[in-house]
């Protein structure tokens, strides 16, 4: 008894003494040091070492969770703090802090699931949201919504990423859907050969279902990627050792024993349930437990739940991961004694691989080569370079690889990880095609080798050489997966050429919207649709370039189409636009009202509402529409384009016009002056000042003087007139202007000027006017100073200019000359100019120019030319071209046919906008040309100024 009691007591000092030792060690006093001063992210690296050192010590899990948890971290906290209380089952504060934490992440959770609904809401289309709520409901262990989302996802998402289907298989697994699981496994592997972790995975599922043959090709195709893959190799050993006994008829003297009875009957009857539950007892009887794990999972699709089955599943999986905990706990032990135990360090990283804990496979390799950085073992070094490729982290696989050949560059190996690692991440190609090269011309028939090369030609889009080698590669081995994997990939690659081949059809389409030539984009979006199967988003885009083309009818059918399958707004309200364009006011205003029902924040609906009531010719309600507007909260372009509507909507009644009265003040005050080599001299200056009354009336009065001379004498015309302006559309604008002029303080004469334009700037300009005026003014000759008799002029001008810049620009104007010649009358005549260019550059613009003029009879008194002609080359160089300024300079060098001379002129024009309500236009001209066979020379200017009071 003696004996007893002091062997207690020995053993309770002794556990005290260690667990003193414990809470004393240093690398835990410094992280909690660390949590105090709130930096978490040193303590849990410092945490991290102690819990390698201490692995059945609860605490160090527990401070690590407490980290994760500060750090918002919460997925690692949970998995920290289910740590400790497995170890630690009665420590109630551990608990607390799990249920604290799933708490909080639950709800963050839940809010993160709602937000991406309503996203999904606004656009169903998108399959991140999708797959962000699967994810959310896996952390929340919801595992039949977590297969219902991920489901949904991969309908939306047709390319989904490897990671997300190791994810989803590890969902299928838990909610037993096997069957399921491996269809959509066989579709991935396909899609990426490649990655071994879906090999390896495929394996699983097939082998759960009895599919052994094709399981155990699965698992090699993984480790021909990933060699030391541990899950895949624990999967080939189940897979070959279910197969071992391949005879259907075993010979009479061969013993068969129970498992491989049992394996056989399952191959010929995957369904025979009965002999899987005896298979089951008889693997664990021979502690093969990992295949009997296996098997279970096979018989949980259909009896989770039955009493048979859970006593066996919890022996098995408690007995599985009792093992390879103790497994990893003891290889930790030996590190902790032995940083530098190189069979331990294999081992355990080896189970953290089975386990799927990648992080810390990686953690353990990491930590033994920072200590031995110059570790000569091969086959360590390559375990290194595949774990690191199996973390994704290729980078470091690839710097191993390449030191790896600088040591032993003749290794076949080797070379063909290197060209796998190359292929994989789509880099350095050609050094995987060096090393292929080599390692076919050494080994013509190597299976693996062929493969990737036929991979690497696929990358190339060289798919006739890549079928080459996957024909080379089915004559060694026709019904090997990778073949198949191959095969598919070609034609998957094929297929996928010829989608881009179509899309780049209607990126070409949209180039050309871009570049505001949307009648030509529609050929290419005409052959997209013709090829692809379009979904409402492109519907509506088509309609979009339809509406920019001005093809209305074709654009309703297109929007029509986009909105067949479900209410889409946008297209919508572009379908409402397009009936507003073809001024089909009643529908239009329908179907904006709907739009506005609903969604009643919506500018655009509005504003487009108010504008169809506009046109539906409802004043009322569009006015009261835009005043609706304009209480909302708009920013200052949305201001300004319902401020516009506003002013274009008809004035109506004495309040509405006082209310805006007046429209603007402007005055133009104005000079000019010409003078030639006959001594005939012309000066012009004054002003004229307007009064806009509404928005299409303005009222104006002009007074000018002129001073006309020549080397004898000169006279004065002063002239005074009332003007009217209408501007009945933006671009369309009418004036008249009567008055009188006064000669020399005597003699009175009527003047009269009337004139219409339509304009849209730098494109295109047409305008007529009408002057009725003293021959002395209009005529510009010397001996007309104190002859009295009227004259008129109407002249017809235009110019445009092409979107190619080829230009045209010409006037006509006819003259009516009152002399009341003794012989002849009346004198009239025509001026005829056309110029034909374009712009060679975009600031220079040259062409040719014909002038012709003709009259009734040749005056004595005037110029007036019959059949005169010349023929002239110009050119326009635009020193500024802005929308505030403007400077031309130009001129023209030309011939006159019937006189044999030589025309020169030079000519500038400026406009200048110095406020926003002030600017300034002017020109000058020069030259010489030919009048009744002599040089006639000339020089003249202008210059005005237009100044808008309001």
């Amino acid at each position: 008894m003696p004996i007893r009691v002091l062997f207690i007591i020995l053993l309770v000092l002794t556990t005290i003494t260690a667990q003193q030792k414990k809470s004393d060690d240093p690398l835990k006093k410094q992280a909690m040091a660390h949590m105090t001063a709130g930096r978490y992210g040193e303590a849990i690296d410092l945490l991290n070492k102690y819990i390698s050192s201490n692995p059945r010590e609860s605490d160090g899990y527990n401070l690590r969770a407490l980290c994760f948890e500060k750090r918002t971290e919460y997925n690692y906290a949970v998995l920290d703090f289910r740590r400790a209380i497995k170890l630690s089952p009665n420590n109630n504060e551990y608990q607390k802090n799990l249920d604290r934490v799933i708490s909080i992440w639950y709800k963050i959770l839940d809010k993160k699931i709602e937000g991406h609904k309503r996203e999904i809401a606004i656009d169903p289309g998108n399959p991140f949201n999708y797959l962000e709520i699967g994810k959310s409901y896996r952390n929340k262990e919801e595992w039949i919504l977590a297969e219902e989302w991920y489901d949904r996802y991969l309908e939306k998402d047709k390319d989904a990423s490897p990671d997300e289907i190791i994810r989803y298989s590890e969902i299928l697994a838990k909610n037993g859907s096997i069957t399921k699981g491996e269809k959509i496994l066989k579709i991935y592997v396909d899609r990426y050969p490649e990655d071994w972790r879906l090999w390896s995975r495929y394996g699983y599922f097939t082998l759960w279902l009895g599919k052994y043959k094709i399981a155990e090709e699965a698992f090699t195709n993984a480790l021909e990627i990933k060699p030391f893959f541990l899950e895949a190799k624990d999967g080939l050993d189940l897979a070959t050792k279910n197969a071992y006994v391949t005879q259907q008829d075993p010979r009479a003297f061969e013993k068969e024993y129970p498992i491989d009875r049992y394996y056989r009957m399952l191959r010929a009857n995957p369904d025979d349930d009965e002999s899987r539950f005896r298979l089951v007892d008889e693997l664990i009887k021979a502690e093969r437990i990992e295949e009997a794990y296996q098997q279970l999972i096979v018989l949980g699709t259909t009896y989770s739940g039955d009493p048979r089955f859970e006593e066996k599943w919890a022996y098995v999986t408690d007995f599985r991961d009792n093992v390879y905990r103790n497994r990893i706990e003891m290889y930790q032990e030996r590190l902790a004694k032995n940083p530098l135990d190189k069979e331990a360090v294999k081992k355990l990283a080896e189970y953290y691989e089975y386990l799927q804990e990648y992080d810390n496979a990686m953690m353990t390799l990491d930590d033994y080569f920072n200590q031995v950085p110059n570790e000569t073992d091969p086959q360590l070094r390559f375990q290194y370079a595949r774990v690191s490729a199996w973390g994704r982290d290729f980078e470091k696989a690839i710097v191993i690889m390449d030191n790896l050949l600088n040591d032993y560059p003749n290794n076949l190996d080797y070379q063909l990880f290197r060209s796998q690692l190359s292929i994989w991440n789509n880099r350095d190609v050609e050094v995987a095609r060096e090393y292929l090269t080599n390692i076919l011309e050494k080994q013509p028939n190597n299976f693996d080798a062929l493969v990737a090369m036929g991979s690497l030609k696929v990358i190339d889009r060289d798919f006739i050489a890549a079928q080459e080698y996957a024909d080379r590669a089915k004559e060694i081995d026709p019904r090997h997966n990778d073949v198949i994997t191959l095969q598919s990939n070609i034609d998957f690659q094929k297929m996928r050429v010829e989608e881009e081949r179509i899309f780049g059809i209607l990126q070409e389409g949209r180039e050309m919207v871009l570049n505001d030539d949307c009648a030509g984009a529609l050929p290419y979006y005409e052959d997209y649709l013709s090829q692809a199967e379009p979904n409402a988003l492109i519907y509506k885009e088509y309609g979009d370039v339809l509406f920019c083309a001005q093809e209305y009818e074709q654009a309703l059918r297109a929007y029509d189409d986009a909105l067949a399958d479900g209410y889409y707004f946008d297209a919508a309200l572009q379908r409402a636009k397009v009936l507003y364009t073809l001024r089909d006011s009643v529908k239009a205003v329908e179907a904006f009202q709907e739009l506005v029902r609903d969604e009643p924040d919506n500018f655009e609906a509005n504003l487009y509402l108010g504008d169809s009531y506009a046109q539906l010719g409802e004043s009322d309600s569009a006015r009261n529409k835009y005043e609706e507007l304009l209480t909302w909260d708009l920013d200052s372009i949305e201001v300004e384009m319902v401020e516009l509507r506003q002013s274009w909507l008809p004035v109506t009644g004495l309040s509405a016009i006082f209310a805006t009265f007046p429209n603007y003040i402007g005055f133009a005050p104005s000079v000019s002056a010409y003078s030639d080599n006959i001594g005939f001299r012309y000066l012009n200056y004054g002003g004229r000042l307007e009064l806009g009354v509404n928005t299409y009336l303005s009222l104006g009065t002009s007074f000018y003087r002129a001073h006309v001379g020549s080397t004898n004498a000169d006279i004065t015309f002063t002239t005074f007139k009332g003007h009217i302006f209408l501007s009945l559309l933006q671009n369309l604008r009418f004036g008249v202007g009567i008055g009188s002029t006064n000669i020399g303080g005597f003699t009175n004469r009527e003047a009269l000027d009337a004139s219409v334009s339509y304009e849209k700037p730098d494109v295109f300009r047409l305008s007529a006017t009408y002057t009725a005026a003293d021959a002395a003014i209009l005529l510009y000759s010397p001996d007309l100073i104190f002859s009295r008799f009227g004259a008129s002029i109407l002249r017809f001008d235009g110019k445009y200019v092409h979107p190619s810049k080829f230009m045209i620009s010409s006037y006509f104007q006819y003259l009516r000359i009152g002399e009341a010649d003794p012989d002849f009358g009346d004198n009239q005549g025509n001026d005829f100019q056309l110029r034909l260019g374009r712009f060679f550059w975009e600031d220079l613009a040259a062409g040719y120019e014909y002038f012709y003029q003709n009259y009734r009879y040749d005056s004595d008194f005037y110029y007036s030319p019959i059949d005169f002609n010349s023929h002239s080359i110009w050119a326009d160089w635009y020193l500024e071209n802005q929308k505030d300024l403007r400077l031309i300079i130009g001129g023209k060098l030309g011939y006159v046919p019937e006189s044999d001379f030589v025309i020169l002129q030079a000519n500038g024009e400026l406009f200048y906008r110095i406020l926003e309500n002030l600017q300034l236009s002017g020109n000058v001209a020069g030259g010489s040309t030919s009048r009744d066979n002599t040089s006639y020379r000339f020089v003249s200017f202008a210059l005005s100024f237009y100044w808008n009071f309001l």
